[in-house]
């Protein structure tokens, strides 16, 4: 009786425990390679939007600034041209994650979303009207609503709202 109980628990732990050790090696050949393919696509979406740079590089000491606490990294064009941040709102669908371009002088180059949770109707009516404002060198902060996606809207602006904020909070043409 105790064996028939004993050894499916045995046989079961054991099982766990050779699976457990399989995924965290595979977890430690994977995750550099992750981390390596994940930066590309950023310093690749940086580029897109100051197609300018050379290059980034991020800004150290951002806690000595009393920056939103959606601004969760800035970078700087090694170059000088311009700087991206990577700031975070709420939308309908949760966290938007999205990265704000901007020169030098303030100058507004682009946004792109990096994530989301938003509604994939929502979302394609204000990424088609942004699309058309940068277009045209223009932005959210130009128009005072989206028909049918306000909360997704609110969320955008306020992240390009957030992003200059920061930008004069960091000195204008940040060192």
């Amino acid at each position: 009786m105790k064996k028939d109980f004993i050894a499916p628990i045995l046989a079961m732990s054991l099982i766990c425990l050779v699976m457990t050790g399989a995924l965290a090696l595979v977890n430690n050949v994977t995750y550099p390679i992750i981390e390596e393919a994940a930066s590309e696509r950023a310093n690749e979406a940086m580029g897109t939007l100051i197609p300018t740079a050379d290059g980034f590089v991020p800004i150290e000491g951002l806690e000595s600034y009393q920056l939103s606490p959606a601004v969760g990294e800035v970078y700087q064009a090694t170059n000088g041209v311009g700087y991206i941040f990577i700031v975070t709102t709420r939308g309908f669908g949760g966290e938007m994650q999205i990265m704000v371009g901007l020169s030098d002088l303030g100058y507004f180059f682009g946004t792109t979303v990096l994530s989301h949770n938003e509604t994939v109707s929502f979302a394609n009516r204000v990424f088609a009207i942004r699309d058309e404002l940068e277009a045209r060198g223009e932005n959210f902060l130009y128009i005072d609503a989206i028909s049918g996606a306000t909360e997704t809207f609110v969320a955008y602006r306020s992240a390009l709202e957030i992003a200059f904020e920061a930008f004069e909070q960091l000195g204008g043409g940040i060192r």
